[in-house]
């Protein structure tokens, strides 16, 4: 498995719950507020388990969940996320 490149994830700004979940992606340097999770339905099982959990990942990291849908025949779904930052949570900066 190889790593998301930074430009990759910049240009496209969707990455896969597996890249998340296997760490072959560093946020640390992504230049947007917004965020696309994906993760497809295996046959015959669910892709929300791995959605989920690569949200509830990187929930620890500053992104918050803003919504989740399915596309197509329910086998494409997609977690938006939005980085918290300090003027969305009510920190001020100067204490």
């Amino acid at each position: 498995m190889s790593l998301v490149s930074p430009q990759q994830l910049a240009q496209e700004r969707v990455v896969s719950a597996e890249a998340v979940l296997g760490g072959r992606v560093d946020l640390d340097a992504y230049p947007h507020r917004h965020l696309v999770v994906a993760a497809r339905h295996p046959w015959g099982g669910s892709g929300f388990r791995p959605l989920m959990e690569a949200v509830e990942h990187l929930s620890h990291y500053g992104w918050e969940l803003v919504s989740v849908t399915s596309v197509g025949d329910g086998h494409n779904l997609y977690a938006f996320l939005r980085r918290v930052t300090a003027s969305t949570t009510g920190i001020s900066a100067w204490g």
